[in-house]
């Protein structure tokens, strides 16, 4: 749940996944210098607290996003109603 790198992970990942370039970015650089926290997301959020509160299976029965076909066919099936 959410993003959670130091500076030493955030190196080790952007190098097997052959993306050092990515240290030159804002938020890359950011981390590397300590300007942001090292967790973003993770949170319960309000889309997740509507969905206690309304008792609903789906994160799309709260929220609006683009869903992929897939998924709004396997919601569809299961009678649940994904908000587009």
């Amino acid at each position: 749940m959410g993003i959670r790198v130091t500076k030493e992970t955030l190196k080790v990942q952007l190098k097997m996944s052959g993306q050092m370039d990515l240290l030159n970015q804002p938020y890359h650089k950011a981390i590397l210098n300590d300007e942001i926290p090292l967790s973003i997301g993770g949170g319960i959020g309000q889309s997740r607290t509507y969905m206690l509160l309304l008792k609903k299976a789906h994160l799309g029965e709260v929220s609006v996003t683009v869903w992929p076909k897939i998924l709004k066919d396997i919601c569809a099936r299961k009678n649940i109603p994904v908000l587009e």
